[in-house]
């Protein structure tokens, strides 16, 4: 599961989330906070798409854009995305932040994205 903080912090968040989730939306700017102010927190992100099939897009394109080295840029921009996602907003928010969206497409089928949205 992708990490943000201190990989090695002492103290660990995890954090259970939906991009659709309007009460998700809001913590994301309180768990930037703790993470800025606490040099020993690690938090540990746990996609769980459960309003429906934009929340299941909008999961695998934060995992596979983890393959690119810009999972927590892209989980931020995604969470500021005001209103309901398509997959047209998704992958334009992707490419906001710099990512191969043409990779990520590829990227988000591989077997090991299937599973971890299963763990």
């Amino acid at each position: 599961s992708p990490v943000a903080g201190n990989p090695h912090g002492n103290v660990t968040l995890v954090e259970f989330f939906d991009y659709q989730c309007g009460h998700c939306k809001a913590m994301n700017s309180v768990i930037q906070a703790i993470v800025k102010q606490n040099k020993n927190l690690r938090v540990v992100f746990k996609e769980l798409p459960i309003f429906g099939g934009q929340s299941q897009y909008a999961a695998k394109v934060s995992l596979a854009a983890a393959k690119q080295g810009k999972y927590y840029a892209f989980h931020d921009a995604l969470l500021s995305v005001d209103g309901q996602l398509s997959e047209q907003i998704t992958l334009q928010t992707a490419e906001k932040v710099g990512l191969n969206v043409a990779q990520l497409k590829k990227d988000m089928d591989n077997p090991a994205i299937q599973k971890q949205l299963r763990e």
